[in-house]
């Protein structure tokens, strides 16, 4: 039978190579992948941060216009400035020349109010900060409070010590005024990054500016972005910037810096794939022949061993196999050295045991044949007699020539499995540690694993097929019990597709003597027989029949049937009418009740299956104390 191409050794071996070369490479351009991510995310940390300082500078300078204006404006209302001492008047003046100052007082050294304008912060009790506030200032410095929310809008109180004279310490009261934080939030508007995210929170974590609102503002629900910031302080845990997983899945690279003078933060952060997506537009922008030059020479180093390497071995192993099935076909071919390729290897010592192994047999079989017209000389004289003993000597001949054929194929079949089943583990523990280093996701890589695994195991699987034909160990004999025997391998038997599989068992079990193994595997022999001459499904009956003497168990489907001319040649070794097949199941059968010296029969009809029969001399009947052989 003819290997196909695709199914043999050089394709495979062409395959692994293939593999073995693609690894190295996908492993060192993921580790330059992954060196040319990392940098290019320190890069871009590197960046964010200057840009969150900046920022954060932004916010100090807006806070320190605030300021300056509340002290310039109390500076020019000492005795020493252009206007006397502040008054109601100049209050409703500078709230009018300055709306983001909602709420402006006046408050005595004593903390008492002396005159205020403007709408004064109705939603809680800030007596505490007031009184912070009064104890900062009379120390002669200025104050800025932390954040609140009037409603929704987020405000803060400014304040400036008031003197009666320029550059006297003394402290004769306080300027304060409440701000809204809208008006700080909106000089960010000119400072914020267009291809990254950053927000401004107070030192209670409270958004209070943030580039992915409209307008900067945040009045949009922040929720999820409030979540995302307490993940990333818990794991960041103090650091100023760093690579963040968040909940939702996403990665992304953060920078933090602080608002000097307050406990404000500014927080910028933007996808961390970005680093991997430069880094691949890249490679396909600019290293597209960099990477045509590795494919060529991945192709080359193939090819190349494939030439030096894998051919030398192919060659010679197919025209070892053409001579091997002309032997078979033909018993007057006589095969010679020139007709083979014989490499100075071990297939070159395999090939020259195998042609030593044919000129033996024929040498053997011309002297059967001179013997044999011997014989039939002598037959002439003899008459009935010499014809009597020419038959007997022809069979004898025949099992002779059996004999040895099987002698011959066990030594080809041994050779052959120690000089293939090595490479061929090999190949499988390549294989496997391949596959454990790629890991790949990419199912068309793991399917061709999956192939190569098959083939490996069918490969083995035929090996040891001619091996267990080949070979005749001594059978170690036990007694069963028919019926439980046969239940215990349906149970066992894998389920096909479509295929029913059923018992039908006499009702009286019996006992025989047999190696259980070896019969076993006869019956699972004819079994899978019977399936795969169903491929579109039917029904395999296992039964048994008892006799006075005689025990049957039969294998029987519903499948096409066996024509008579297959039917003298299908227990013969190796003939297979089936695509994949060494032809030997069947033969084994045949060879494991003839050792049992049991009786095998086969009825078929076209078109309505077939039943296989196994005579086993009955050992001892369920209750009888009688053995059915002699003790």
């Amino acid at each position: 039978m003819k290997i196909k191409f695709f199914q043999g050794l050089f394709v495979k071996a062409v395959l692994v190579l293939s593999l073995i070369s693609i690894v190295p490479v996908l492993f060192i351009g993921y580790r330059i992948m992954r060196t040319n991510s990392r940098l290019l995310t320190n890069e871009l940390l590197q960046k964010q941060q200057v840009i969150a300082v900046q920022l954060a500078s932004t916010v100090r300078n807006a806070l320190t216009i605030k300021e300056q204006l509340l002290a310039e404006f109390a500076d020019l209302h000492t005795d020493f400035g252009s206007y006397p001492l502040i008054s109601q008047e100049d209050l409703d003046y500078l709230r009018l020349r300055h709306p983001s100052l909602f709420y402006v007082a006046v408050f005595s050294a004593k903390g008492k109010k002396i005159f205020d304008t403007g709408t004064s912060p109705k939603s809680g009790d800030y007596s505490q900060v007031l009184q912070q506030m009064q104890q900062t200032c009379l120390d002669g410095n200025k104050f800025v409070s932390d954040v609140f929310f009037e409603g929704d809008i987020p405000f803060i109180w400014l304040a400036v010590p008031l003197h009666r004279k320029a550059n006297d310490p003394t402290v004769t009261g306080v300027l304060a005024s409440a701000l809204y934080v809208e008006d700080i939030s909106k000089s960010l508007l000119q400072a914020y990054p267009l291809d990254m995210d950053a927000v401004l929170v107070s030192r209670h974590r409270d958004i209070l500016s943030y580039n992915g609102a409209p307008g900067g503002l945040t009045s949009s629900d922040t929720n999820q972005l409030s979540q995302a910031l307490r993940e990333i302080d818990e794991q960041l845990m103090g650091n100023d910037n760093g690579e963040v997983s968040l909940v939702s899945k996403d990665n992304v690279l953060v920078s933090i810096a602080r608002v000097p003078g307050v406990d404000w933060r500014i927080y910028v952060f933007q996808a961390a794939s970005l680093p991997l997506q430069l880094f691949m537009e890249g490679i396909f922008h600019s290293s597209l022949w960099d990477v045509v030059w590795v494919a060529g020479m991945m192709f080359l180093f193939v090819g190349v061993v494939s030439y030096l390497v894998i051919i030398p071995i192919t060659r010679p192993l197919e025209r070892l196999r053409a001579a091997a099935v002309r032997l078979r076909e033909n018993d007057d071919f006589v095969l010679n050295r020139q007709d083979i390729e014989i490499p100075h290897n071990e297939i070159g010592e395999l090939a020259s045991v195998f042609v030593d192994m044919t000129e033996t047999l024929h040498k053997r079989r011309q002297e059967l044949i001179h013997t044999q017209d011997e014989l039939a000389h002598m037959n002439q004289a003899l008459e009935k007699r010499v014809e009597d003993r020419t038959r007997e000597l022809k069979q004898a001949t025949k099992d002779l020539v059996k004999a040895e054929r099987l002698a011959a194929i066990g030594q080809m079949a041994s050779i052959i499995s120690h000089e293939i089943r090595n490479p061929l583990a090999v190949i499988s523990n390549a294989t496997r540690l391949i596959k454990t280093l790629v890991r790949s996701t990419d199912q068309k890589v793991t399917k061709q694993f999956n192939i190569i695994e098959a083939e490996i195991r069918q490969a083995n699987s035929i090996i040891s097929e001619v091996l267990g034909y080949a070979r005749t160990r001594e059978m170690i004999l036990s007694a069963i019990e028919v019926n439980s025997y046969v239940r215990e391998l349906l149970l066992s038997f894998p389920a096909a597709p479509g295929i029913t599989l059923k018992a039908d068992l006499s009702e009286e079990s019996v006992r025989v003597k047999v190696d259980a193994e070896e019969i076993k595997q006869a019956i699972r022999n004819l079994i899978t027989n019977a399936v795969e001459a169903m491929p579109t499904g039917g029904t395999v009956t296992v039964g048994t029949r008892v006799g006075k003497e005689l025990v049957c168990i039969y294998v029987s489907d519903t499948g096409p049937g066996v024509s008579e001319e297959i039917r003298h040649k299908i227990f013969s070794p190796f003939f297979t009418t089936k695509a994949r097949g060494t032809g030997l199941g069947l033969a084994v059968v045949r060879k494991a009740i003839t050792r049992h010296k049991g009786k095998l029969f086969i009825k078929s009809e076209l078109g309505k299956g077939s039943c296989f029969q196994i005579y086993l001399k009955i050992y001892r009947r369920i209750g009888d104390t009688s053995y059915g052989e002699a003790s």
